[in-house]
């Protein structure tokens, strides 16, 4: 089958509530949907949610390199199988090197989940089935607590008491006082059975991460992530070694060059695996299956403001991860019209209606039609 038609679209549904983080405070979503149509009359999903601190990518660059550059490339090729995809994919980074693009990675991911959705379907399989196999059907989940003030984090706390979770994830600023009035809370709400791990967001100095460790260690936390600059691998190496704090890397940690470089550094104890920012699910598999072999645990991440097509895919790469840490897969809680009850469904194995490819309706989702490309052909 070939690509006929390339539909470029944006997602900004708005959030219930802001999602405060130290990079900034997000209202909506702001991923790229991208549509892949086949001549034989299938449709492929994919999704990119660039983070310019993270990839260096926007909405802006993505359209653009999907447009200006995989375009020409997607429609001379077909899609018969796996193998197929893998060479597109290499075809596409290639066109990237050529023109001294350098950053991709998200752009790259969308067309990964589009072409596995297509081929799923195609098939009449979900894309897990052709490759990889599920190793858990019970999934450890995490959820996420932003930056709110205290009042709030109750009310978060008494919203969402009813998921099923076995982790939360604390996001900090720099000022230690509130860091520490902030996790005291967070820990007397959620129990002592709830694994707690803190995120700075690469925000912190070395000095004043090891302060801010130390002075919450006692609050039994699981982990700090990227406490330190993306770039600063020597200060995670100290980090690790001098807190004795498991340390989880994520804006370090972009692609399997990263994750190699940080391991052989033992710069880190467990790798965030986010499908946008890695390139898609065949290249986090790379870096999944490196981090395996080397003793090294995987969250299975997620940016805020996800849709379900990342948010699907990030599903079924958590169930086939034997060295999975956690996944934090709730990004459909930050919407007004979500996806909840459709999650849930799905999770329970009750949803069978959308059962090859990625198995994803986009029918909720507000989408802003970008730009429509069509082969010449």
């Amino acid at each position: 089958m070939k690509v006929t038609k390339i539909i470029l679209s944006r997602c900004d549904s708005p959030f219930k509530f802001r999602f405060h983080s130290s990079h900034t405070i997000r209202r909506q979503a702001e991923s790229i949907i991208v549509i892949l149509q086949f001549n034989n009359g299938i449709s492929g999903y994919g999704e990119s949610a660039p983070r310019i601190y993270v990839t260096g990518e926007s909405s802006a660059t993505v359209v653009q390199i999907i447009q200006n550059y995989f375009a020409k490339i997607l429609f001379d090729t077909e899609v018969n199988s796996v193998e197929d995809i893998e060479n597109i994919l290499c075809a596409l980074e290639e066109e990237c090197f050529h023109k001294n693009i350098k950053a991709y990675n998200s752009a790259l991911g969308a067309i990964d989940i589009a072409l596995l959705d297509a081929f799923g379907k195609s098939q009449e399989k979900v894309f897990h089935e052709f490759l990889y196999p599920i190793v858990k059907q019970s999934i450890s989940w995490s959820l996420s607590i932003p930056l709110l003030p205290l009042a709030k984090i109750k009310d978060f706390y008494y919203k969402h008491k009813s998921l099923e979770y076995e982790s939360v994830k604390v996001l900090l600023n720099e000022g230690e006082s509130d860091n520490i009035k902030r996790v005291h809370l967070i820990r007397s709400l959620f129990g002592d059975h709830i694994k707690i791990r803190i995120e700075a967001n690469g925000k912190w100095s070395r000095d004043q991460a090891i302060s801010n460790i130390e002075k919450l260690k006692r609050f039994n936390i699981s982990g700090v992530e990227q406490p330190v600059a993306a770039g600063d691998i020597g200060g995670l190496h100290e980090i690790r070694n001098k807190t004795g704090i498991p340390v989880i890397v994520d804006e370090s940690m972009c692609n399997l060059a990263d994750a190699k470089k940080l391991i052989e550094a033992k710069a880190c104890d467990i790798i965030n695996i986010k499908i946008s920012k890695c390139g898609g699910l065949l290249k986090s598999k790379e870096i999944r299956d490196f981090a395996e072999s080397k003793n090294i645990p995987c969250q299975v991440g997620a940016h805020v403001g996800e849709t379900d097509i990342l948010g699907e895919a990030g599903r079924y790469f958590a169930m086939t991860t034997r060295n999975l840490f956690c996944f934090e897969g709730f990004s459909h809680l930050l919407f007004e019209d979500s996806w909840e009850e459709h999650f849930q469904r799905r999770s329970s194995g009750k949803d069978t209606s959308l059962n090859s490819g990625l198995g994803v309706d986009l029918a909720k989702q507000r989408l802003k039609l970008l730009c429509s490309i069509e082969t010449d052909q």
